[in-house]
């Protein structure tokens, strides 16, 4: 259940920039600069967040404002740190797989 987000991904320096082609939050968004900061926020961007987090320890930073995500991370970026991240915001409305 759910359905897979096409995203592409830039990356400027330490940052990367993923467009996704549906929004993930409101137009407030959110940022969060650890996991700590996600523990107790029930909101998509907050649950997102805590995701990428989880899925890169070199992530210290996560903003989502409608469609787009904004992650810094430590260390710059590989093509492979890049397609890591874009698939969990890829999947992050599955809720079940086959």
């Amino acid at each position: 259940m759910g359905q897979i987000i096409n995203v592409t991904g830039t990356v400027s320096g330490e940052a990367a920039i993923f467009e996704a082609d549906r929004s993930l939050s409101g137009q407030d968004g959110g940022s969060f600069g650890s996991i700590e900061e996600t523990v107790d926020d029930t909101t998509f961007p907050a649950l997102l967040a805590a995701r990428v987090f989880e899925a890169d320890t070199a992530v210290n930073h996560v903003f989502t404002s409608s469609n787009g995500v904004v992650v810094r991370r430590t260390g710059g970026w590989t093509d492979s740190d890049v397609g890591r991240i874009g698939s969990v915001i890829e999947e992050f409305f599955v809720f079940y797989r086959d």
